[in-house]
């Protein structure tokens, strides 16, 4: 074999391993850029104690009272503020130095989070401390997303940014599958304690914030009200944006809270300890960082037909849950909810980004953030009906109507949901 032939071998055999490597590292491009890489961080830390909070106020909730309904009570009042704040915040968001808005709001998480540990510390807790607990996390919540999402884009570049977009998700997906079981394994130990590693978590996050540069805004004129307004019009007269917005407000309210009733059915149903609770919200992070993955392999064409899909097998899944007779079969359902409401809920995010006008998209993620913070809403009416009838037969129901809703609006007229393309990354 001569030289050239030789090396013409060589060349052909490792082109494809050093492409197959550098196409794997442009998947985390954005982290090259420093800034981004500290906010990225001190966003794992953040959300790691955010998730550790959901599995163990939920299980707080339920194990001081024994109730479903303590915990929709819970539940709705940490997301009523959100519902009630999250437009005015993103307006305000919009006019302030974005990076001390997160500072505060980080530690302001903290000091919640040691004001709960002394409560089960000193064994006085109760499920109105918990309430109110979660009124003050839910005002500060209002500020936090929006505050985190528009400082991405102050940061890094715009070719940076849909990287650094996606980036984000998969650090909250990491945080689904890690954060729930260490959950169950602290509050197996001693629940105070995880209320004092949430604090330790938030405080870990605000200070990496510290290393960001400070941000100078523009002054803006005009009303943020009267923006807020134009928003909602451009809802109004726009079919695509509205119908989007639909199917993210309903599958929400009827899919979504089954998270909060976890701690009911490894109880009354699996009869399982705290460490299964733990697996059950792993198992739906698991299945949640697999669906955020699918959406990026679904061509621009069959976008609206994988969403309708995923939204009816998210419906599916949720009823094989609630049917659930032990904890494998519970584990297995648990993680086609998540890989299937994340898919649904990311493709109908970028078919919202893409059916909106740029000049909108803040207004628009703002609307979109009410939709969720909806959800705790239902979670009331649920815990009733769970007390009432139990929680098998609520859960399946309610993934039934779900499964429903969706089919309903594939075979509804064209009009009520025209064709979008997605936006290109």
């Amino acid at each position: 074999m001569s030289a050239a032939t030789t090396e013409a071998t060589e060349a052909t055999a490792t082109t494809p391993r050093g492409g197959s490597r550098s196409a794997a590292l442009r998947g985390f491009s954005s982290l090259a850029n420093q800034q981004f890489r500290m906010l990225w961080f001190g966003l794992l830390f953040s959300q790691g104690a955010m998730q550790i909070n959901i599995v163990a106020r939920s299980w707080l909730a339920y194990h001081v009272s024994g109730s479903g309904a303590a915990l929709g009570i819970v539940a709705v009042a940490s997301g009523l503020p959100m519902g009630l704040f999250s437009l005015i915040a993103g307006a305000i968001v919009d006019r302030a130095d974005k990076r001390k808005i997160l500072f505060i709001v980080t530690l302001s998480l903290s000091a919640l989070a040691i004001a709960t540990a002394v409560l089960v510390h000193i064994n006085v807790v109760a499920v109105w401390h918990l309430a109110l607990v979660g009124l003050l996390q839910g005002v500060v919540f209002a500020f936090n997303f929006p505050a985190r999402q528009a400082l991405i884009p102050t940061i890094v570049s715009d070719e940076e940014l849909p990287n650094a977009i996606a980036m984000n998700s998969t650090g909250l997906n990491l945080n689904r599958v890690i954060g729930p079981s260490i959950a169950g394994l602290l509050i197996a130990w001693n629940p105070a304690v995880a209320f004092d590693v949430i604090a330790v978590l938030y405080v870990i996050s605000a200070l990496m914030l510290l290393r960001l540069p400070k941000l100078v805004t523009a002054p803006r004129g005009g009303s943020a009200v009267r923006d807020m307004i134009e928003g909602f019009s451009y809802v109004r007269r726009t079919p695509a944006v509205l119908s989007l917005l639909l199917l993210a407000l309903i599958p929400t309210l009827l899919g979504m809270p089954f998270q909060q009733f976890l701690p009911v059915f490894q109880e009354s149903v699996l009869h399982v300890g705290p460490e299964s609770l733990g697996l059950m919200f792993t198992a739906v992070g698991v299945g949640s960082l697999a669906g955020s993955l699918a959406v990026a392999y679904v061509p621009p064409e069959r976008a609206r037909m994988f969403q309708l899909a995923g939204g009816f097998l998210f419906g599916v899944s949720l009823l094989g849950f609630g049917l659930s007779p032990n904890l494998p079969i519970a584990l297995l359902t648990l993680s086609l909810v998540g890989l299937t409401s994340q898919a649904y809920f990311v493709m109908n995010n970028v078919l919202l980004m893409g059916a909106t006008d740029k000049q909108f998209y803040g207004r628009m993620m703002s609307i979109y953030m009410l939709t969720w913070s909806m959800m705790p809403v239902a979670v009331y009416p649920m815990g009733v009906l769970i007390d009432a009838v139990g929680m098998p037969f609520t859960q399946a129901g309610a993934g039934l109507l779900l499964a429903v809703f969706v089919a309903i609006f594939v075979l509804a007229p064209k009009r009520t949901h025209p064709e979008v393309a997605p936006a290109s990354a």
